[in-house]
């Protein structure tokens, strides 16, 4: 559409709410968004913050800032004769930085596109930075297209900037500039310096994490007689026992895959001793700064005294409490930790509207779903070489449950040491080889007196898990290998000792072109895949609706799936896999406690293909509903009829729902 014709469709929606077909979809979602914060359309300028909350804010996301320094100093040179400036905001729209046009600058003051502004829909309606918040994608907003008659005399293009770590929107990177310097490739530039930002922002992350694990090695002989965890300034678990991880998860609750030390994200740095005391009493926390910057803190579970006579032993959670405790299995703490009860707990309603069933939580033997009989054979197998002690390398992609699987492995092989989980692509190269096997006392600058043992001798006796192994740097490769070969560690700079080791990997990389590019040793992928497996895609499986039914026992176990919802759920395709679909349970749990309409499960889910008209899938879709119909709505005997998975009925229904 021309700026004639927005103007004229924006009219019509100002006056009667009516939306033209030919709008971009980003600026009638923006534009229903802003009627719906009771934007006014003669709003002449944004909020503006005072230089005491600016300063703040800037204080606050000093690494944001850092990170899109040289973006922003290069735009004083490419933007400074193209009447555009380039904005970096912070998380809610307030603009932080600006470089570029001086005059352009200066224009900007006039409507409050200046430092201090803040710029959401909520506060001036449709704009790029507002709408590409809301979206969580680049938008361009050009002239017309704007909510607010005195920002249409401007053109804009944003891009979020996310934590390289967890995906968390941290600013917005906007290039503006008057309607009449509109430039297509404003929205590549503004994608390409996003990418910028997020690589620096991604390079300082690893630095911080090698500061923070030096600060542990150097420090770790404090700790010696006590569980101790590793976490940066996102909550991030970096390194940890086995034993320390679960005394974590016991009294932190963490939501979805996150580690439930995430909360810590959210406070001041200041503020994480005084909350992990008040949450787990006894801890001690050791926080860990670089350049007068919190990058992460040594958290320490201290031994528990032992106590004298017919007591010892007892623990506190073994004593009679009348208090209601948070749903699920609670799994006793490890003898010798001390933890705080959990206080009572109400659940939020869920979302969905059907009505709601008293379940209970699973056992740990069902910890997940095996209904599958693709998934029960991978179990199967899995089970045999574990009892074996053959090695297993397990495949699939991101959020199919790969770790589970390997805790299931460990459990089957009746082994009775820790299972340790290695992160390969968590652990910086400099450092990787002594945490995994150790290192001896004076073997580098900061060793601790005495050496430390790795992560390799604390799975003497269990299961070692090599996660994202794709990612294990190539000299380390070889000392895996000769590690696998003898079953004999080498500390750095120390003797050789014999372990006795399960061992199990995981990847969702393709090892084959990484061998083929000479990024993985073949001899190490032959020892690793001894028996190999791959778990199937969540879009794939034949038990999707179990595996729904029991996420949701685990998020509100009085919660019930509406089988209209569970055909919206089950025509997604699921890239992310059950890690995704958790996520997705929960807000849908957590959204409303009156139960929120269908539209808004919608947009929750998020909306399924559409079927090409008339394909064959098409066909099939026609089909299945036919079936559907004469069976009075039983998917199961719908199914059974026509010789194919529940699943695929679900996805037929949703189809159908999102039309």
């Amino acid at each position: 559409m021309d700026q004639r014709d927005v103007r004229a469709a924006w009219e019509r929606f100002v006056e009667r709410g009516a939306l033209a077909s030919e709008l971009r979809s980003p600026v009638a979602n923006s534009w229903q968004r802003s009627r719906s914060h009771q934007v006014a359309i003669d709003r002449t300028t944004a909020p503006i913050v005072a230089e005491a909350e600016l300063f703040r804010q800037r204080a606050k996301h000093v690494a944001l800032r850092h990170a899109a320094r040289r973006a922003l100093e290069n735009s004083r040179t490419f933007l400074s004769d193209a009447q555009s400036i380039m904005i970096l905001t912070d998380p809610s729209g307030l603009i932080i930085d600006t470089e570029g046009d001086a005059r352009v600058i200066d224009a900007g003051r006039a409507v409050h596109l200046e430092h201090g502004g803040r710029w959401s829909e909520a506060d001036i309606g449709t704009n790029a930075i507002g709408a590409a918040m809301a979206e969580a994608r680049p938008v361009q907003i050009h002239g017309a297209e704007h909510f607010c008659a005195e920002v249409q005399r401007w053109t804009c293009a944003a891009v979020p900037v996310c934590d390289p770590v967890d995906g968390e929107v941290l600013g917005i990177v906007d290039i503006s500039g008057p309607a009449t310097t509109f430039n297509p490739h404003s929205l590549a530039l503004a994608v390409c310096v996003g990418q910028q930002v997020e690589s620096v922002l991604a390079r300082a992350i690893k630095e911080d994490h090698e500061r923070l694990l030096q600060h542990y090695l150097a420090k770790r002989a404090i700790w010696a007689s006590d569980e101790s965890l590793l976490i940066d300034r996102r909550g991030t678990i970096l390194h940890g026992s086995e034993l320390a991880r679960k005394a974590i998860r016991d009294n932190l609750r963490g939501d979805g895959h996150d580690p439930p030390t995430r909360i810590l994200k959210r406070l001041d740095f200041a503020e994480w001793p005084a909350k992990l005391k008040e949450l787990i009493p006894g801890v001690s926390v050791d926080l860990v700064a670089h350049d007068d910057t919190g990058i992460g803190a040594v958290i320490v579970l201290h031994a528990r005294r032992r106590l004298a006579g017919p007591d010892r032993g007892l623990q506190k959670q073994d004593q009679p409490d009348n208090r209601r405790m948070s749903s699920g299995p609670r799994t006793a703490p490890p003898q010798g930790l001390r933890f705080c009860e959990e206080p009572a707990v109400k659940r939020p309603p869920c979302a969905d509207s059907a009505p709601r069933r008293l379940r209970h939580a699973p056992s740990p033997a069902t910890s997940f779903v095996v209904a599958d009989p693709a998934v029960q054979a991978v179990v199967r197998r899995v089970e045999v070489a574990a009892a074996r002690q053959m090695p297993i390398l397990i495949r699939g992609e991101t959020g199919t449950g790969k770790e589970q699987l390997a805790r299931h492995a460990h459990a089957a092989s009746g082994r009775q040491g820790a299972f340790v989980p290695v992160n390969c692509a968590a652990l910086p190269d400099s450092l990787i080889e002594a945490e995994l096997f150790g290192y001896a006392e004076g073997a580098f600058t900061g060793a601790r007196r005495g050496g430390a043992p790795g992560l390799v001798q604390e799975a003497d006796g269990g299961t070692l898990f090599l996660d994202e192994i794709g990612d294990m740097p190539v000299a380390l490769q070889a000392v895996l290998l000769r590690l696998i070969d003898d079953w004999t560690v080498r500390p750095v700079g120390g003797a050789r000792r014999r372990v006795d080791i399960f061992l199990v990997s995981a990847t969702n990389a393709g090892l084959e072109d990484a061998v083929a590019q000479g990024r993985f040793r073949s001899d190490l992928l032959y020892r690793l895949n001894t028996l190999e497996v791959t778990l199937p895609r969540l879009r794939d499986r034949t038990d999707f609706e179990s595996i729904v039914r029991h996420l949701i026992d685990g998020i509100d176990p009085g919660c019930e799936i509406a089988a209209p919802t569970m055909a919206a759920l089950a025509a997604r395709s699921w890239p992310g896999n059950i890690r995704e679909l958790r996520n997705i349970l929960a807000r849908i749990a957590l959204s409303s406690g009156d139960g929120p309409g269908s539209s808004v499960i919608a947009d929750l889910i998020g909306q399924a293909p559409q079927p090409r008209s008339g394909s064959l899938q098409d066909m099939q879709l026609a089909s299945i509903l036919a079936v559907h119909a004469e069976t009075a709505g039983n998917v199961s005997e719908t199914a059974r009829r026509l010789g194919v998975s529940r699943n695929t009925v679900y996805r037929a229904l949703g189809q159908t729902a999102a039309r």
